[in-house]
């Protein structure tokens, strides 16, 4: 579920790239896709609505908010930067989840997820800093991402060990799409005419790289750890790159190849059960 969610998850960059190229702001595109979603959720799991407990609408409005702010940054740095570098630089959880489980559920990593991060960090330089060493502003913001959706997947791991995970999403995707709502009504809901390619873009990335998507997140990380989904979740910036390349005619430097392979290596290795976990009484924060 887990990989099938990676492979639609990395169409849905380019899907909001295009929309931002023919005009639309990334307030309105988080809006409608997370609409065209809530719908969908709605339609299919109406009887559901009915058994949402108390404790679910207030840990769904916790993940909602968070993802709400993963994808505020996703689409605003997308809006600076390629496909593949904000796929990349927006999937770096498998490094950041562990850290976040240490400090905030005492769940010790192993010492690779350091060289990882160091990794990750030298990956992102190559990637983010420019020839006259300015730091992107898009790649920024995608690493802002990455680091909201490690909180949110953290926090998730927790979440449906208690929880029913479609109630969970079905909460999410409201709380996201009240408060994009909101926001467009503060920067302005005129948008650019409605066409074709505009239609199917905004039904793709609502039906499949949102409902779909976060269905199937839900569900399978019911099934294996939080720090194991970020791995798997991961590979969705590989996907990204070839149908970016394929779909939208983006090519990378050779800095942009090695940052990429850096990161993913990074991304492997913070799974990678080398050495003993660290020590908890270590003082964090």
């Amino acid at each position: 579920m887990l990989l099938v969610a990676a492979i639609i998850g990395g169409g849905g960059f380019i899907g909001v790239k295009y929309l931002l190229d023919w005009g639309y702001n990334p307030y309105q595109v988080m809006f409608v896709r997370f609409l065209i979603a809530t719908i969908c959720l709605s339609l299919v799991y109406s009887k559901k609505f009915r058994g949402i407990s108390k404790n679910e609408w207030k840990m769904g409005g916790i993940l909602g908010a968070l993802l709400a702010a993963t994808f505020l940054l996703l689409t605003v740095g997308l809006q600076y930067t390629t496909p593949s570098v904000n796929a990349f630089l927006c999937n770096t959880q498998a490094v950041i989840v562990p850290f976040i489980c240490w400090w905030a559920f005492r769940q010790k990593p192993m010492p690779s997820c350091f060289i990882a991060a160091f990794l990750t960090l030298a990956g992102v330089a190559l990637l983010s800093v420019t020839e006259d060493f300015w730091i992107d502003i898009g790649a920024i913001l995608s690493f802002g991402a990455s680091v909201a959706f490690s909180i949110q997947m953290a926090l998730m791991g927790k979440v449906v060990k208690e929880c029913d995970s479609v109630h969970i999403a079905l909460v999410e995707h409201l709380t996201v799409t009240v408060i994009s709502f909101m926001i467009v009504l503060f920067t302005g809901i005129h948008m650019p005419p409605l066409n074709g390619m505009a239609v199917g873009s905004f039904l793709f990335v609502g039906i499949f790289c949102t409902a779909l998507y976060f269905v199937l997140q839900s569900i399978g990380q019911k099934y294996t750890s939080a720090n194991k989904t970020a791995i798997i979740i991961t590979s969705e910036s590989i996907f990204a790159a070839i149908i970016s390349a394929l779909f939208y005619g983006e090519r990378m430097g050779w800095r942009g190849f090695v940052g990429c392979g850096i990161i993913f290596a990074a991304m492997l290795l913070a799974e990678k059960p080398m050495g003993k976990p660290v020590d908890s009484s270590v003082k964090i924060g």
